[in-house]
């Protein structure tokens, strides 16, 4: 489970890499931010299609009791909890917590 986590965890570190590049290259932030959230979205489901059924509903309890849905918050929710584009973008290159237990 941690060779997992830590690969997750550079596959996230990477889309941040790409996030920083399209912002310097000129893309709109509002682009960026929808792009960042769908490709972190994606890896979510990649890497939990490979986590054991166990520690998979330990994630999944944690996500609906922050955020009342088992995928995390959509771009939706983030701009209504007033993020900026940037703000959004920049946090889909950075891993969540790691639930307690894992």
């Amino acid at each position: 489970m941690a060779d997992l986590r830590l690969a997750y965890e550079r596959a996230v570190a990477e889309l941040g890499v790409q996030v920083s590049g399209m912002l310097g290259a000129g893309v709109a932030q509002e682009q960026v931010a929808r792009w960042a959230a769908g490709e972190r979205d994606r890896l979510k489901q990649v890497y939990r299609d490979m986590t054991p059924p166990a520690a998979l509903a330990v994630i999944e309890a944690r996500s609906l009791a922050e955020y009342g849905n088992t995928t995390g918050p959509s771009v939706e929710q983030l701009r209504a909890d007033g993020k900026s584009w940037a703000e959004i973008a920049a946090s889909a290159g950075r891993p969540g917590k790691q639930p307690d237990g894992l």
